[in-house]
């Protein structure tokens, strides 16, 4: 596309449509490497009380400066537009790591499950404990806790998106009836509409452990049956699923669901700090590099891991994940991944069926100036080795029929 500019960010690139906004790679005036800018769609700019929570809460997320909240960079309106430019991850998002886990017949580990939600809880902790410059609380509530909003870098690193965003588009699933809204990470207290706490992010992030852990979704179908098991406490014990899984992770995934938040986790630090405590007592390492390491086992083919993975824009989640989950049918794992019954599946599947297999990450060419490319070529993830490829029998052949060739060739010439 032609370059365009929405105030003083160059617009490189349209990346997608969300719920209720656009996203586009853009250059800003004081990043060095492209960002994402994130603009309110034109038809949803009139609804005033849209457009002020979007900016007001917007504005809020900027003063969040943490490594697991995705960076916001300027907050503001330019040219008729409503925009919020922020920090591009290059990355995957939680659902697109449950995806390629699936297929490439490895799903995700609980310990490194554990870990991502270690450090998202992480993210949590200094957004729910955040004050302002005064010392009084700021009440942050993300709101909005999903897989399509939990990015894990090719570093290792997961970041929370689309803090600040999310009482927008909930208020927006308010006025206009035409946008459905989701259920299937709500805590009970959200459904009902009463007054929020940080403890509703903990129930959303205990929905997330079930199913990263279990491998199987929790709430799901219509609408109204997923709201009335959330209210109801309706959640089948973990190792009744999978009776591999620890008794610690399972009471660590109950308590984080219950239905009377006065029972469940008072806060992210204590959530956090029972992960942390069950990833020691599991013993496998955990850290950053090793889910740098799993990203690139099922994202980057063996022959390709030389090269840095190249940045795919798409993988930044915002309003993608299990959203609109009406009509999804239920998809059996049992060939992919033995003991795991039920498919973590994206519910905006236009029609549900076995998953296509996500096209890999090209190798970044020795000179390339793709803007994309350029994002990851100074880091590659994790350790670089070199492994030789397979020797085919054919080449074998091949290399035997040259090299008798070359031999007649001189025996000829020297006769």
């Amino acid at each position: 596309m032609n370059p365009e500019r929405i105030g003083d960010y160059e617009l490189l690139e349209y990346l997608t449509a969300g719920g209720m906004a656009d996203l586009y790679l853009a250059r800003g005036p004081a990043q060095d490497g492209p960002i994402v800018l994130k603009t309110i769609q034109r038809k949803y700019v009139e609804l005033t009380r849209v457009v002020k929570m979007f900016i007001d809460e917007g504005r809020i997320a900027k003063a969040l400066d943490h490594p697991n909240i995705v960076r916001i960079y300027d907050v503001g309106a330019a040219s008729g537009a409503y925009f919020i430019a922020m920090e591009l991850i290059v990355g995957r998002d939680l659902l697109a790591i449950a995806r390629r886990g699936i297929e490439a017949g490895r799903f995700l580990p609980m310990h490194l499950a554990a870990a991502i939600l270690a450090q998202v809880a992480t993210g949590l902790v200094y957004a729910h404990e955040k004050r302002d410059e005064d010392g009084l609380p700021l009440d942050v509530v993300h709101c909005d806790i999903s897989p399509g909003n939990v990015v894990v870098s090719f570093g290792g690193t997961a970041k929370i998106v689309d803090f600040g965003i999310a009482r927008a588009a909930i208020q927006l699933r308010a006025e206009d009836h035409s946008v459905a809204g989701k259920y299937n990470y709500m805590a009970p207290e959200q459904i009902l509409g009463e007054p929020l706490d940080a403890r509703a992010d903990l129930f959303a992030l205990g929905i997330i452990l079930y199913e990263l852990t279990v491998g199987r979704r929790l709430f799901r179908g219509r609408a109204e049956d997923v709201k009335a098991r959330i209210l109801g406490g309706v959640v089948p014990r973990p190792r009744d699923v999978r009776s591999e899984l620890p008794e610690s992770l399972e009471h660590i995934i109950l308590k984080a669901l219950e239905v009377d938040r006065e029972k469940r986790y008072a806060s992210a630090r204590e959530l956090r700090n029972d992960l942390l405590a069950y990833i020691e007592r599991d013993g496998h390492p955990a850290g950053k590099r090793e889910l740098a390491e799993y990203l690139r086992e099922i994202f980057v083919p063996l022959s390709q891991r030389v090269a840095a993975p190249r940045a795919e824009a798409l993988g930044v989640g915002f309003e993608g994940g299990f959203e609109k989950d009406e009509t999804d049918d239920e998809l059996s794992l049992e060939s992919a991944v033995p003991g795991l019954s039920e498919l973590v599946v994206d519910a905006d599947d236009p029609e549900p069926g076995p998953l296509a297999p996500e096209p890999a990450p090209e190798p970044a060419p020795a000179e390339a100036s793709e803007v994309r490319v350029a994002v990851t070529a100074s880091a590659p993830v994790g350790a670089t080795h070199h492994e030789p490829p397979p020797v085919r029998r054919s080449d074998l052949l091949f290399a035997l029929l040259a090299i008798g060739v070359a031999v007649a060739l001189y025996l000829l010439i020297r006769a």
